[in-house]
């Protein structure tokens, strides 16, 4: 787990200039709020480039699963931020509980202040789900590909998953034999003829959880509208082993998932 600096002492690794609140385990930088958000903001454009090039004015979609509010949140934040450049139109999809508690806690003037987003409510979303990572995404796959109108105009399609979940639900299917490792390769997929992308597919979960404590949205964190997931304790001990992986030998997050293809077979 990262751990915040001596701000009165430690100057950021990447600026020089700005003191530091944050320390990267994977790759032991000091970094300020400001080139925190940027070092995001490029993983999110480098996922783009890798995968699809759009068009100028393009409508994208971001869903918020309701057990990954913080991580969607903030992806709709910084990709209505980067697409104001561009023309670029941000659907925003989720619950009804969801998108209601994000204006109820004062966050949706974050994402309208570049006036390119839009809501879509999704009804009928499980807000009850096992707390395991793995059926978190094959959900959200599901969700996606049984709305076809949701995907209606829209040139790619967002998840906020981090390389934290995708290595959970690696290890969730490895050693308790939960789900299809199928669903780990989504970005290989369409959705109804559409790319999907996972921008924090090598983004740790503990760097958007800082970024969100630096920009001030920890309200989601706590609130009462995140999903009650049915606890599970084989799902917290995967938790707790891919935090210590994490903590002890971070460069081993980046490689885990190369072990797909021998699982698969």
């Amino acid at each position: 787990m990262s751990t915040k600096t001596n701000s009165t002492k430690v100057l950021c690794t990447t600026c020089g200039r700005r003191t530091a609140f944050y320390y990267r385990q994977s790759s032991g930088e000091k970094l300020c709020s400001v080139c925190l958000e940027e070092s995001l903001e490029n993983h999110i454009k480098h996922s783009f480039s890798k995968r699809v090039k759009l068009s100028k004015n393009p409508v994208i979609l971001v869903y918020i699963p309701p057990e990954r509010v913080l991580e969607g949140f903030l992806l709709a934040y910084m990709l209505s931020k980067i697409e104001k450049k561009f023309g670029g139109v941000v659907n925003v999809a989720s619950s009804r509980n969801v998108l209601g508690a994000i204006k109820r806690l004062g966050l949706d003037e974050y994402l309208e202040r570049n006036e390119n987003v839009m809501y879509r409510v999704i009804e009928g979303i499980t807000e009850e789900l096992e707390c395991y990572t793995m059926r978190s995404l094959e959900n959200s796959l599901r969700i996606l590909e049984g709305n076809p109108e949701l995907i209606k105009g829209v040139h790619v399609i967002l998840l906020p998953y981090t390389l934290t979940d995708l290595n959970e639900a690696f290890l969730e299917h490895v050693i308790l034999g939960i789900g299809n490792l199928k669903s780990l390769r989504a970005e290989k997929r369409l959705i109804n003829g559409v790319p999907l992308i996972l921008p924090y597919a090598q983004v740790d979960r503990v760097d958007v959880v800082a970024l969100s404590h630096a920009l001030k949205f920890v309200g989601l964190l706590n609130s009462e509208f995140t999903s009650r997931n049915v606890g599970c304790r084989d799902g917290k001990l995967i938790r707790e082993l891919v935090i210590q992986v994490t903590m002890k030998h971070p460069e081993l997050t980046h490689t885990m998932l190369r072990s797909i293809n021998f699982f698969s077979t």
